[in-house]
């Protein structure tokens, strides 16, 4: 029975030790944060700087008619649904006769095969801005 008792506090002594390190410095540390003193509040007060008053200027704007705007809007949408859908295709199906580029050289058409083959589609496809017609940009 000796033995057993023995073994227990042979076990529990790293328990043991540890608690009493843990009752040794548990009082310590509220003494520790009351010696604080907190700094005193104080409340400061921002004057914002008046706004300075905005010069008035006086133009004439003439608004545009609600007919012109709707016009406007169908022409950009059919540009969209309509006229750049047949330029891409009308693109993508000159690219294959880049093929004949070289029989063009020697006839001295080549500069007009490549406007109308790539740069009039291209041109009038991508950087055309909306609603324009394809020539007037």
């Amino acid at each position: 029975m000796i033995r057993r008792i023995r073994r227990n506090l042979l076990l529990a002594s790293p328990l043991v030790v540890l608690g009493a390190v843990a009752a040794f410095l548990l009082p310590a540390l509220p003494v520790q944060a009351d010696d604080i003193e907190p700094e005193p509040y104080v409340e400061e007060v921002i004057e914002e700087p008046e706004p300075e008053p905005e010069p008035v200027v006086e133009a004439e704007v003439e608004e545009p008619e609600v007919e012109e705007e709707s016009a406007r809007n169908i022409e950009k949408f059919l540009d969209i649904v309509l006229i750049r859908p047949l330029y891409v295709a009308r693109f993508v199906v000159g690219l294959p006769f880049f093929v004949f580029y070289p029989l063009t050289i020697a006839s001295g058409y080549d500069e007009d095969v490549v406007a109308l083959l790539w740069t009039e589609p291209f041109e009038a496809t991508f950087q055309r801005p909306l609603g324009e017609a394809p020539g007037d940009y």
